[in-house]
């Protein structure tokens, strides 16, 4: 029995697998919720019976994608599978979560470019090639709009500063995709963490995450890109500019929610407003910039009083 558990349980992780991409790929608005939990399967196997296992249960899940859609359908599973290995192959090294992260979310968007490059040739094209496919899902949208009753001068309007807003994406488009990278990559380590608490020292090394913190040196960098994005003449510094200062404002967005989710659970918060405080930072884009905020400042005001804790009991009082 024991040497058919872990056979049994790649079965299940495959047909899982399988399953739950089908989905996101069949249904399109179950798709957005089903995205992070792609990865689940495979990561869970692999963290239970080691990464050779778990690598070979996404090469079997790219194979039965084949037989079932074509090469198309492996294509579009690549990034996950890519995303399983490179996080499989990062566990047990003794990193902190966030080098974890941005090693992981760094390596899935040089895989990005090096994709696009390929199909492309170079970066002009690149571009060029993303405001074409932005275009077009731009042109879906207002149709849909059209369909659903949207006034027609907000059609006019959203098609008015269409080139503007393309031009705005494609420029932090490199934050946007590390970004969205970081944000699964950390759905998916804190769902493993809840599923398998005995691994949790093999997963990283970091401390409770309520605690964590930005390093303090990115402060700096911060200021630094926000001063160049208004530097006159400088135009070739703005979009290097612009997406670091939107990088380092992810850092500080992550450590306002580990201050939140501290006193969340200090003051014994009940779960349903927990729930509903996440949802209006996720939806509601003024309490995302006052939870930035937060993070920021807490380099000078210590809300969680984590410095009080590092002090011997001599120096406190």
């Amino acid at each position: 029995m024991s040497r058919l558990g872990p056979v049994k349980n790649f079965v299940l992780a495959l047909t899982l697998a399988v399953l739950l991409f089908l989905s996101a790929v069949a249904i399109p608005l179950v798709g957005a919720v089903l995205i992070p939990l792609m990865p689940q399967p495979g990561l869970g196997y692999g963290t239970r019976y080691g990464n050779g296992k778990g690598a070979a249960l996404v090469f079997a899940t790219l194979g039965l994608l084949v037989l079932i859609g074509g090469k198309e359908m492996a294509w579009s599973y690549a990034p996950v599978a890519l995303m399983i290995v490179i996080l499989l192959c990062s566990f047990g090294r003794g990193w902190p979560i966030e080098r974890l992260v941005i090693v992981s979310a760094s390596m899935m968007l040089a895989a990005m470019v090096a994709g696009f490059w390929f199909l492309f040739g170079s970066f002009a094209d690149i571009a060029n090639g993303i405001r074409g496919i932005l275009s077009e899902n731009l042109d879906i949208s207002l149709k849909a709009f059209e369909k659903m009753g949207l006034a027609q001068e907000g059609r006019d309007l959203l098609k008015t500063h269409a080139p503007q807003m393309i031009d705005i994406i494609v420029q932090i488009l490199p934050a946007l995709a590390l970004a969205g990278f970081m944000f699964l990559i950390l759905i998916n380590l804190l769902l493993l963490y809840r599923r398998f608490p005995e691994h949790r020292s093999y997963l990283w090394t970091s401390p409770d995450l309520r605690e964590w913190k930005a390093p303090e040196f990115l402060v700096w960098c911060f200021i630094a890109s926000g001063f160049a994005l208004f530097l006159p003449g400088r135009d070739v510094l703005r979009i290097p500019a612009l997406n670091i200062f939107l990088l380092i404002a992810i850092f500080y967005f992550f450590q306002g929610l580990a201050i939140i989710a501290y006193y969340f659970h200090h003051k014994n918060v009940p779960h349903f407003l927990r729930s509903l405080a996440y949802a209006l930072i996720v939806f509601e884009q003024i309490f995302t910039i006052f939870v930035v905020g937060l993070g920021l400042f807490d380099l000078w005001g210590d809300f969680r009083r984590l410095n009080k804790k590092d002090l011997s009991p001599g120096r406190v009082s």
